[in-house]
């Protein structure tokens, strides 16, 4: 067996050109994605779409952007990075619930530099812009709002942030998609991201209660957003492709 079936339970010629990587694959996700058979290597999770590729990364910076390196080999072309985020603060157009996709993102991503006060001169890192300008002109009936992001490695930390985040204007908080742009650069592949907001850091943290109105509402904006990106990517991506 060669090193990348081992790791994602696949062969390479396998992936279709689009992969949606899932940091979470939380209860039902899979099912939203209407994907059956799920294939499992040494590390990661792989399942066969209407089209794409899904498969569970396992969360953080790492294991998300390896994902994307060894993806270079095979016959991907397109990463969308889906999950939820954490907003800094309520505004307009910014709530529990929303769809955002980040079009560049802080790259907090070292636990160490964090800690030790050394993050000011922070990395940016974008999405590709031809393909998030594709998805963003499509009418999806839905407001998606554009955002800037930090991707952070601890959620202990980025309690302590705030203040920062509001000096550059940081949006959304998440721990893969800066690292997922960097790796998607890189290896010459086209990534965006799209995310529903799950909590609010300064007064809905991810550890707080949820009532069963709002885990209804952050679980019809899962459902939105698959529905969004499998519309986008059998209209504007290829996806008809069943094989």
């Amino acid at each position: 067996m060669k090193r990348f079936e081992a790791l994602f339970g696949i062969k390479e010629k396998e992936v279709k050109k689009t992969c949606i990587l899932l940091p979470s694959a939380q209860k039902g996700i899979l099912a939203e994605f209407r994907v059956k058979n799920t294939e499992w290597g040494r590390l990661y999770a792989s399942a066969k779409g209407e089209g794409f590729t899904v498969i569970h990364t396992g969360m953080g910076a790492g294991f998300t952007a390896d994902a994307v390196l060894y993806l270079k080999e095979t016959p991907c072309r397109n990463i969308i990075l889906f999950g939820s985020c954490g907003l800094v603060r309520e505004k307009e157009k910014l709530s529990l619930g929303s769809l955002v996709t980040p079009f560049r993102s802080y790259a907090y991503e070292s636990f160490s530099s964090l800690l030790l006060g050394k993050g000011e001169r922070t990395q940016i890192f974008s999405a590709h812009q031809g393909l998030l300008e594709d998805f963003l002109k499509v009418n999806y009936d839905e407001e998606i709002t554009r955002v800037t992001c930090a991707t952070l490695c601890s959620l202990k930390l980025e309690e302590e942030m705030q203040d920062t985040f509001r000096l550059k204007n940081i949006e959304v908080l998440d721990m893969e998609c800066s690292a997922v742009y960097c790796a998607a650069g890189f290896s010459g592949l086209k990534a965006i991201a799209i995310f529903y907001i799950s909590d609010i850091v300064d007064k809905m943290p991810f550890y707080s209660g949820r009532e069963p109105a709002l885990k209804s509402a952050l679980s019809l904006a899962q459902r939105r957003a698959v529905r969004i990106l499998c519309k986008f990517i059998k209209e504007n991506l290829g996806g008809q492709d069943l094989s």
